[in-house]
């Protein structure tokens, strides 16, 4: 009886297990295809955006849509990074070479600026001609991901300073920010999905997952991830990276 008990409890366990991965991976797929086919729409947004910037004559409007149009660009990549995370549940193919900082900065200042001017917020990127190795597209979805949460986060007439220094043989790039900062108790789970980072009590848009993205990149990479926070102070997130004059 005992083992006729035993064996039901592990067929169950069995079939709770494979329900679960079966789950999983249906909703991989679904975010995979919703990333996909979520940018033909915004492509036409962008189009039909792009074409009246061309017969307009108001310097407002043009700037009002060239913001429209940063920000739809920023969904975009947003979607391919949910696209490319969830097609890949068993880790993330990657393709290291050497990466310029300088460029990759250039590229974030321009991704974020019109936001952070949106939100009253300066961004501050220390210009850099470090060299570090690093999957390209990659690394751009770690960083782009930690500076927009630092704009997202930081309070109105705040900075969001992004630099890098050396630290032995590897390069460490912080992204800091000057928003309320977060609390002790959920410093452990800051990279957990659906974990939004702000306080419990404050509304804040978006599902969640750009932190969890962040972190399963990271991993890929062999990068070192982790933050820093001081409630009312601010936060800093910090990215370790081999230097590419270590390593070639």
């Amino acid at each position: 009886m005992r083992q006729a008990v035993s064996m039901q409890s592990q067929l169950n366990v069995r079939s709770c297990g494979d329900e679960l991965e079966s789950a999983c991976t249906s909703m991989s797929r679904l975010l995979a295809t919703a990333g996909h086919d979520l940018r033909q729409p915004l492509q036409v947004a962008v189009f039909a955006i792009e074409r009246a910037l061309l017969r307009s004559c108001d310097p407002e409007i043009d700037k009002r849509l060239a913001t429209a149009t940063k920000a739809l660009h920023r969904l975009g990549a947003e979607l391919d990074d949910l696209a490319r995370f969830s097609q890949f549940p068993g880790g993330l193919p990657v393709k290291r070479r050497p990466v310029a900082l300088g460029q990759m900065f250039a590229d974030l200042e321009e991704h974020w600026s019109s936001f952070a001017d949106a939100c009253g917020v300066t961004l501050r990127l220390r210009r850099s001609d470090r060299t570090v190795v690093s999957d390209p597209a990659m690394l751009m979805t770690i960083l782009r991901n930690l500076v927009g949460n630092a704009i997202k986060y930081s309070r109105r007439g705040g900075t969001v300073l992004v630099g890098c220094r050396m630290r032995g043989g590897e390069i460490a790039i912080e992204v800091h920010d000057q928003g309320e900062g977060i609390p002790r108790s959920r410093l452990k789970t800051i990279f957990e999905a659906f974990d939004r980072a702000g306080r419990e009590n404050e509304p804040q848009s978006g599902l969640g997952l750009g932190l969890t993205i962040v972190l399963q990149t990271a991993r890929a990479l062999q990068h070192s991830i982790w933050v820093s926070s001081r409630e009312g102070a601010g936060s800093t997130f910090i990215v370790t990276l081999p230097a590419a004059d270590s390593q070639y």
